[in-house]
């Protein structure tokens, strides 16, 4: 008797497995795909300020080696998530806000990071009805630089990063730069 209930539940579970879902239409969009209502329209104050803080960053800090700037901009609480390279978090003896600081010092040297046009979304945060930070979110592209030139693109990745308002200055607090793909020339 156990065998013929056994033999009936793996039935009907295959039944069930060959109606899939995906080989009908379905018309209720919303079930199909929901597009965020959170996210910040683009020609809003905190997309441009987010944008500019990127800019600011990535084009300054990051690609011409300033870490002057990159320290400003950084929260002395900050950690960095690499899927190939990593997690940056506090030492012993050093914060992950410095060493990134530091790595801003040379990192120009070997590779130029762009932010891919029109990916970019931002996401508010809010405590209690006030702004208290963003999420970035997008594409980036990382070239390979010779003499201080980006001359070839050699990965594609994703981004989320968390910018915190510190004291009424915005900081980077957290990066995850994730799914990194390399470019193979043919």
């Amino acid at each position: 008797m156990k065998l013929i209930i056994k033999v009936f539940l793996i039935f009907i579970f295959l039944i069930g497995c060959n109606n899939d879902l995906s080989k009908k239409k379905i018309n209720d969009t919303s079930f199909v795909e929901q597009k965020s209502t959170n996210t910040i329209e683009k020609d809003t104050d905190l997309f441009y300020k987010i944008r500019s803080l990127d800019s600011l960053f990535f084009e300054i800090a990051y690609n011409t080696c300033d870490s002057l700037l990159g320290r400003t901009l950084i929260s002395k609480d900050f950690e960095f998530y690499h899927d190939q390279g990593g997690a940056l978090l506090d030492e012993p003896n050093e914060l992950a806000s410095e060493i990134m600081v530091e790595d801003l010092s040379w990192i120009c040297t070997d590779t130029h990071r762009k932010l891919v046009s029109n990916s970019m979304e931002v996401f508010p945060l809010y405590e209690k009805n006030e702004l208290y930070g963003a999420i970035q979110k997008g594409d980036h592209q990382f070239y390979k630089v010779e003499d201080k030139i980006p001359t070839e693109l050699k990965m594609n990745a994703k981004f989320i990063h968390l910018w915190m308002l510190e004291d009424n200055d915005w900081k980077l607090k957290r990066v995850f730069s994730f799914d990194h793909q390399e470019v193979i020339k043919n």
